[in-house]
């Protein structure tokens, strides 16, 4: 009588998977070392994988999944649309900060697209970034709308703005030692955002912000 199919092997695999690529990254981790961590052989990872790249992408995908999930775009409040900016920024720092496996895969990531990867990667981490900028450039319009942000040109506050987030990661990655006096979350999300805030909490503002289209917010 066959073995019933283990219902967390594959969540097993991508915690295993995780470790793995985030310590060696991608041609330095095993599908071998990767099975026997999750307790199971090389064959029971092709249970629920192909190979390598399909493991890979699938813990990717966890780890974007996990990301978007906890950091989805709140109303702006009475406090405006200058809190709401300030608490992605803090939230996106918070989690890979708390989770680092996520910043070392990013890391991963830039490395192998450096390396000439895939055509399938360079997407998903360009989509990635446009999520992000996505996300920035909607507060942004909506913090000019309702006066609490004085920002110019959205798309490239934006842009500096995920530049900012991504560096701060880069850096706390290479040398988290050197540099952890300057990321804690909040405050340092704060200072990205203080140049930007007006001071007025909760008014609209008719001028200046009304001929941004949110529409576009993923160009």
């Amino acid at each position: 009588m066959p073995r019933p199919a283990d219902p967390t092997l594959r969540e097993r695999l991508i915690d295993a998977a995780t470790t793995a690529f985030a310590a060696h990254g991608y041609r330095g981790a095993s599908l071998a070392a990767i099975g026997a961590r999750a307790g199971v052989t090389k064959g029971g990872v092709y249970f629920h994988f192909a190979g390598k790249e399909e493991l890979f992408y699938a813990v990717l995908d966890h780890w974007r999944d996990r990301r978007r999930r906890s950091l989805q775009v709140q109303a702006a409040g009475a406090a405006g649309a200058v809190a709401a900016l300030r608490g992605f920024l803090a939230g996106y720092l918070r989690f890979h900060f708390r989770e680092p496996a996520a910043t070392h895969l990013l890391r991963v990531l830039a490395t192998e697209l450096r390396e000439g990867f895939t055509a399938r990667l360079r997407e998903d981490d360009r989509q990635e970034l446009r999520w992000l900028r996505a996300n920035l450039r909607e507060l942004l319009v909506l913090g000019v709308r309702d006066g609490t942000l004085r920002v110019d040109d959205p798309a490239t506050t934006a842009f500096l703005l995920a530049a900012a987030l991504r560096g701060a990661l880069e850096q706390w990655h290479s040398a988290p030692g050197d540099v952890e006096a300057h990321c804690g979350e909040d405050a340092l999300a704060g200072h990205l955002v203080s140049r930007f805030a007006t001071g007025v909490a909760g008014e609209r503002s008719d001028g200046g912000g009304g001929d941004f289209d949110l529409g576009g917010a993923g160009r």
